[in-house]
């Protein structure tokens, strides 16, 4: 038998040794530190998407969501640190209330947060009408941190695969959100909310699109409403190359980190291979079929496990 997450770092591997082979230097301190820092506004956008999954549900207003968080940044945090934070905690509660209202009305996710991506949307390009805005020093400060001998990306995302495998697999909260996912009808017969599930994970989700947004923003040093567009379908992809399922239940914080990685090393290598950029849309949507259709073989054949 296989062993457990190996389609993600086969996944991850078939990228990144033609982008070592095109293009030699990438591997170095330097090379990794640029390669990968793209990576790291991905990999928070697609933990949340992971954590809407994990219960059956899936976001698609996280990209819009995320460009929104790039014009606060620009256009609120840095003139009033408290106002922004305020307006940054508003969206969390917000998505809490979204999360109820999912569970109690019975709401396709899907529907609800298509119409949030509008409103999201409508909003950032108020705030911030064309690309620029002033992100604040220590945002970018955060993300173009040097540390020694290992590059600081690797070790952000290392560490937050860590911190959320901690939380689904090891805490109590975890087995509820799996379980609620998997078998909502159990978790309320073992006397649980299934409710109070929903709104935190929906919080969850909005805290690392925050995240995610604030993260961009600091490795671009530019808030724009349209930055993060192909968050949404890049983070879906991302938990499902991981090993995540849209029935719910079945998530891996490794295999996801795994996954945004490749889709953002995906757009590197297609440009290092000189493809078009009106073609590289298209590309990397194949190469996503690919991997999925893959992924789905191994799955029906029983010789792939996800954790």
């Amino acid at each position: 038998m296989l062993k457990k997450n190996i389609l993600p770092w086969c996944s991850i591997l078939l990228v990144l040794i033609p982008i070592a082979i095109l293009r030699p230097r990438v591997m170095s301190y330097a090379g990794l530190q640029l390669l990968l820092n793209m990576a790291m506004p991905l990999t928070l956008a697609t933990i949340a998407q992971m954590f809407a999954m994990a219960i059956g549900e899936t976001d698609f207003s996280i990209g819009n969501l995320v460009g929104l968080v790039t014009c606060i940044a620009g256009v609120i945090l840095s003139k009033n640190e408290f106002l922004g934070t305020v307006a940054l905690l508003s969206l969390v509660l917000i998505y809490m209330f979204v999360g109820a209202m999912i569970y109690l009305k019975k709401l396709p996710s899907i529907i609800v947060t298509i119409g949030l991506s509008f409103v999201w949307t409508g909003i950032a390009t108020t705030l911030q009408p064309a690309p620029g805005g002033n992100i604040p020093a220590f945002i970018v400060n955060m993300f173009e941190w040097k540390t020694p001998f290992v590059p600081f990306p690797i070790i952000f995302m290392s560490a937050l695969a860590l911190i959320v495998y901690l939380i689904v697999f090891r805490s109590n909260f975890g087995i509820l959100i799996r379980g609620v996912g998997g078998n909502p009808k159990a978790i309320l017969q073992a006397g649980h909310s299934c409710f109070k599930v929903y709104v935190f994970v929906f919080g969850l989700v909005g805290l690392f699109s925050i995240l995610s947004g604030l993260a961009l923003a600091g490795v671009t040093t530019s808030a724009d409403a349209n930055m993060a567009r192909n968050y949404t379908l890049f983070s879906v992809a991302g938990v499902v190359i991981g090993g995540g399922s849209f029935s719910g239940g079945k998530v891996s914080s490794l295999g996801a980190v795994l996954g945004a990685c490749t889709m953002t090393l995906v757009g590197t290598l297609l440009t290092f291979m000189k493809i078009r950029p009106d073609w590289q849309i298209g590309a990397q949507g194949f190469i996503i079929l690919v991997v999925l259709l893959i992924s789905r073989l191994l799955k029906n054949s029983g010789k792939i496990n996800y954790v």
